[in-house]
């Protein structure tokens, strides 16, 4: 039975799930540490930069709480309700731009940090996935989880195009290329591979048949007795 396409997503997510973790836990032991070293003064930057951003917090909420109490004294009376909204959108242009400036001082400071943190976590989940995906020969823990196997012409040039190079490798590379553009494409792209699962006899998409793999669902068989 061929795998259909919300099986193949959910075992694809579990193993995104494991990898996530993992390249997260790193980043907590030692690779935050290798960023911030990258950064000059990062830990007084940081704290002048949280500051900043409490500073923001505080006086928009007291910006937000000003705005209703001036809607409650206001009353029925709608010009006086067009009043207070009116303050309150002028008030808030005027934080947020003086939180524009502020923040982007800080911004700029840290640019090599806030790369670093993009470049540690694409990179390296893409490397987690590439052990995965190569050592399990394809059979990773959610294809498992899902009963999913891999059939047909299953060998590791294969594997590496229908699960690396044109589904993780693809993601991240439009990630790191662009991502807005990312964000249009992605979605298109599992829109077609369910598409052609749901109106392909055979249930396969554009990988499949480059690769030349079939993706089986294995159900469990009924015993006699």
């Amino acid at each position: 039975m061929r795998a259909g396409f919300f099986r193949r997503l959910t075992s694809a997510l579990i193993d995104l799930t494991i990898v996530i973790l993992i390249a997260y836990f790193s980043f907590v032991l030692f690779g935050r540490t290798i960023l911030q070293n990258q950064v000059t003064h990062f830990d007084d930057i940081d704290e002048y930069y949280q500051e900043v951003i409490d500073a923001y917090n505080e006086d928009n909420n007291l910006i937000q709480v000003q705005y209703e109490e001036q809607r409650e004294l206001a009353g029925d009376d709608e010009e006086a309700r067009i009043d207070a909204l009116n303050l309150f959108k002028t008030r808030m242009a005027v934080l947020n731009r003086q939180y524009a400036l502020d923040s982007s001082v800080y911004n700029r400071l840290l640019l090599d940090y806030n790369m670093g943190l993009i470049y540690y976590f694409t990179i390296g989940v893409g490397l987690l996935l590439a052990i995965l995906v190569l050592t399990t020969s394809g059979n990773t823990i959610g294809r498992r989880i899902l009963k999913i196997k891999l059939e047909g012409q299953v060998n590791f040039v294969n594997i590496f195009i229908h699960d690396l190079l044109l589904k993780y490798f693809l993601v991240i590379m439009l990630i790191l290329i662009s991502p807005y553009h990312a964000l249009i494409i992605i979605p298109i792209y599992f829109l077609i591979d369910l598409v052609l699962i749901l109106i392909t006899k055979d249930k396969t998409t554009i990988r499949d048949n480059l690769s030349r793999i079939i993706i089986n669902y294995q159900s469990k068989k009924k015993t006699n007795y």
